[in-house]
């Protein structure tokens, strides 16, 4: 039961259940990551930067769906604890090249223990099978969310 209604037979209260859900994960995590001095948005940052860097600000956007004003947010906070620097691209000299500074590469090893630490309390209790459907029915629903919506009827004249 949510605030709003029972989500086993309205999409609407089954839609705010699974934001509850994403603002109670991403809480736990923040808190996992708090004694390090980053907070979620910076580690998945961080994390991407590790794994497909350096890359251009856009590339890195794109990556993690995140608009252009919040990824310029991201990058000052990174930038101004000395984790990330923006370079400027030798293939493109109008956009940035970003990546880890040696700080960011050991916070990102640091921050990836922790976080792993917070997934184990989230979704280490799912069985193996409950883990797949979950991970199906989240895509299923980022696939749908990706999709443009079929267009309103016409308003009754």
């Amino acid at each position: 039961m949510t605030a709003i209604g029972d989500p086993n037979g309205d999409d609407v209260a089954l839609g705010m259940l699974l934001a509850t859900a994403h603002q109670h994960a991403r809480r736990v995590l923040d808190r996992a990551l708090g004694h390090l001095g980053i907070q979620t948005r910076h580690f998945g940052v961080l994390a991407a930067l590790d794994r497909h860097g350096p890359v251009s600000q856009r590339e890195l956007s794109s990556l993690l769906d995140l608009d252009k004003s919040t990824m310029v947010r991201i990058m000052d906070e990174l930038e101004r604890h000395g984790l990330a620097v923006r370079n400027r691209d030798a293939r493109d000299r109008r956009a940035y090249a970003i990546e880890l500074t040696p700080r960011g590469r050991a916070t990102v090893r640091a921050s990836g223990e922790a976080a792993a630490r917070a997934a184990a309390r989230l979704f280490g209790g799912l069985a193996p099978t409950d883990r797949e459907r979950l991970v199906a029915m989240l895509g299923e629903i980022i696939a749908r969310a990706a999709d443009p919506p079929p267009a309103d009827p016409a308003p009754p004249r």
